[in-house]
């Protein structure tokens, strides 16, 4: 008998009362069970340890216990009844962040229900007491999320914007350069763009993230796999704005050539140059900056507190070892707690590389603060709309901080599907949503407020976590994972909360497979989705003896361009996908074809012969002259028709104006193909100026902008 033939009653009741999904449907519409071992290793992860009978009793005792106590942060929309532990009852009150006291009684359970708690419209974190003397926070979020009409104060906007990569910008030569360490996109080359494309009449600039990484392997460049999540990638930071242009300029170190040029970035070697001009520049600030940037550097020291110092220890401690590949779950076991007494006196020996990480944190923030004001400032009416990764990497600063926040010895993936039929292990961490309630989700609150410093929106990488994710045990294939439910609710309320109190734009990345009512629940909170245009298609029927897990015959015809859902941002693509003219040109597939990465089910001429019906119904739903065999790809119709949709907000992406042929990243791959490493084929202002470039903005804007 199987693995997954050997569950016992008590088990599987156990998993099921702890949000994971026992049985569950593949692709092909295929029913599937998980096996004992992963539901057991799943609820370890949770703390609710399953192995015996005896086990599994007690975990049950636990989350009896769990869900008869008031939990420190209960989160809620206005105006809703929000469910509270069995045994509340009696009055209670509310004292409002802005000093308003409100009292009232619990509305009794009814048969088979929870005792109910009136929420307040108020938004904010108020405190909660109950006669009982049980309190809570209680976070109260607007009904929907700030939308595009508030945010500019326009009825009906329909804003545009840009999608840029920062490391791929090149600052044009006006700007100035740092010379040779100019070699990949900065803040400084971001606050440029933001100025140029608000005098296009931008509204937006979404950028790639910006997440911490790690200073000592500047080669581990993929920023969706980031060290922490809390802070930012100090490579990117643009000191001259910070610092001024003379202390660059008596920091810089000699180096060899000119401005880098080249297609490709060399991060080792780039990286290790910016890193000397910021040590170089620490040691200056040590010794000769002025006062005010004294004070600066302190208040932000202190408002960011544990969390950065953490941070710092733990680039210090990494970069002592060397940059060692090794993850901190196999240092010397002193060197492992954050807390520990060896980690203290590390702290204290090495306190001045700790202060360089510290520093250069710094130098970062203010960068992205002012690149995002000067957007701002010159017209944007959103600015910066940053993106958050949808975890971390195991072996980063926050897995080693904050440990107890974590789903122990265990990746995020996907499970098998049609395009990955052996599923997906993406090696990061998640949240265990046990740990997220018993500290009032406070990882999670601090991670959006993080995210949303400097910046008018936030775009949520793989939304779909809030609801649920799949979670694969470490030593497991992809496909011997589970799915784990998350609070959405709660998340979505905070998420909106935070968004309210930043005034910022929501958007979540919300392709793939859905979970049934998951985007009315996005829109319902005033979260925008994302519409996609080589997604974009008409509901197909099925022919005559067709199956639903049989590839379809035909690809379906494009949706014209009224039938978007208008709920969602229009997009031609994303990182992950052909740009624009990589896919007319099937440059993906040429990729696919020479990495080896078809499926079985797959052929290099059935994917061609999709593709050439693809262009000719795609040439069809835009109206555009190309024909399917045309070798050059109509960018610009491309454009106006996802402009000329209902979205409220267009974003192109850069390699689309551009004309860039290869997509940022191809997933399925790390070295073999240029992933995180390709810069733009123009400079900032030759994005604006060139003839192409400028034709392709003038067809995207068409329709757009403000009255």
């Amino acid at each position: 008998m199987s693995a997954a033939g050997q569950q016992s009653p008590g088990l599987s009741e156990l998993a099921a009362r702890a949000g994971i999904a026992e049985r569950w449907t593949d692709a092909r519409l295929r029913p599937q069970r998980v096996s004992a071992d992963t539901l057991r290793a799943l609820l370890g992860g949770l703390g609710l340890p399953a192995s015996s009978e005896r086990d599994i009793r007690e975990s049950a005792r636990r989350l009896s216990e769990d869900a008869a106590r008031l939990p420190p942060l209960l989160a809620a929309r206005g105006g809703a009844m929000l469910a509270l532990p069995a045994d509340a009852q009696g009055a209670y009150q509310i004292s409002c962040e802005s000093g308003r006291l409100i009292e009232g009684a619990i509305a009794p359970a009814a048969a088979g229900g929870s005792p109910l708690l009136a929420v307040p419209e108020e938004p904010g974190y108020h405190a909660l007491s109950l006669s009982s003397g049980q309190t809570s926070v209680l976070a109260v979020a607007p009904r929907q999320a700030p939308s595009l009409a508030e945010l500019t104060g326009q009825d009906g906007a329909r804003c545009w914007g840009l999608c840029a990569q920062v490391y791929s910008l090149r600052r044009s030569p006006a700007a100035g350069t740092l010379g040779p360490e100019d070699a990949f996109g900065d803040f400084g080359a971001l606050r440029e763009l933001a100025v140029l494309a608000a005098g296009q009449g931008a509204d937006a600039l979404a950028i790639s993230p910006v997440h911490a990484m790690y200073a000592a392997q500047p080669g581990r460049c993929s920023p969706y796999a980031p060290s922490s999540r809390l802070f930012l990638n100090t490579l990117y930071a643009n000191p001259a704005a910070v610092l001024g242009v003379a202390a660059l300029r008596r920091a810089q170190v000699e180096e060899p050539g000119g401005p880098d040029a080249s297609a490709w970035i060399d991060w080792p070697r780039a990286g290790l140059r910016r890193q000397r001009l910021l040590r170089v520049l620490h040691r200056q600030f040590r010794t000769v900056a002025a006062a005010d940037l004294r004070e600066r550097y302190a208040r932000f020291c202190n408002e960011q507190g544990q969390a950065l110092r953490d941070h710092a220890v733990f680039e210090s401690l990494h970069a002592v070892r060397g940059g060692d590949a090794s993850p901190w779950t196999q240092w010397p076991v002193q060197w492992r707690n954050p807390a520990s007494a060896a980690v203290r006196r590390f702290a204290r020996m090495h306190a001045f590389e700790v202060d360089f990480h510290q520093f250069a944190q710094w130098l970062a923030a203010e960068s992205l603060a002012i690149a995002h004001a000067a957007g701002r400032e010159a017209g944007m009416r959103l600015g910066l709309i940053a993106d958050l990764a949808v975890g971390d990497s195991p072996d980063g600063s926050h897995a080693w901080s904050r440990q107890a926040d974590l789903m122990p010895r265990m990746s995020i993936g996907a499970p098998p599907d049609l395009h990955n039929p052996l599923g997906q292990n993406w090696g990061l961490t998640a949240f265990s949503p046990r740990a997220l309630a018993a500290s009032g989700y406070a990882a999670f609150i601090d991670m959006l407020r993080a995210t949303l410093a400097n910046a008018g929106g936030v775009r949520i990488d793989h939304i779909l976590g809030m609801a649920r994710l799949w979670l694969v045990p470490d030593g497991a294939p992809p496909s011997g994972g589970a799915y784990l439910r998350y609070p959405m609710e709660t998340l979505l309320a905070l998420t909106v909360l935070e968004a309210w109190r930043h005034r910022a734009l929501v958007i979540g990345e919300n392709l793939g497979t859905v979970p049934e009512g998951f985007n009315q629940a996005l829109s319902g909170h005033g979260v925008l989705g994302m519409n996609v245009l080589w997604f974009m298609r008409q509901a197909r029927n099925m022919a005559p003896g067709e199956t639903a897990d049989a590839p379809p015959e035909a690809p379906a015809p494009f949706a014209a361009a009224a039938a978007w859902p208008a709920d969602s941002a229009a997009m031609t693509t994303t990182h992950d996908l052909p740009t624009a003219r990589g896919w007319w040109t099937e440059r993906d597939i040429e990729w696919r074809v020479k990495l080896g990465l078809l499926g079985p089910e797959d052929s290099e001429d059935a994917l061609r012969r999709d593709r050439a019906a693809d262009r000719k119904l795609l040439s069809q739903a835009i109206g555009s002259g190309t024909g399917a065999r045309d070798s050059e790809a109509p960018l610009a119709d491309m454009l106006r028709f996802v402009s000329s949709t209902p979205c409220p907000l267009l974003l192109v992406p850069m390699e689309d104006l551009t004309g860039a042929l290869d997509q940022p990243n191809l997933p399925g791959t790390i070295d073999t193909h240029p992933n995180w490493r390709q810069r733009l084929p123009l400079d900032n202002r030759a994005c604006f100026a060139d003839p192409a470039p400028r034709l392709r903005l003038d067809a995207a804007r068409a329709g757009r902008g403000r009255p």
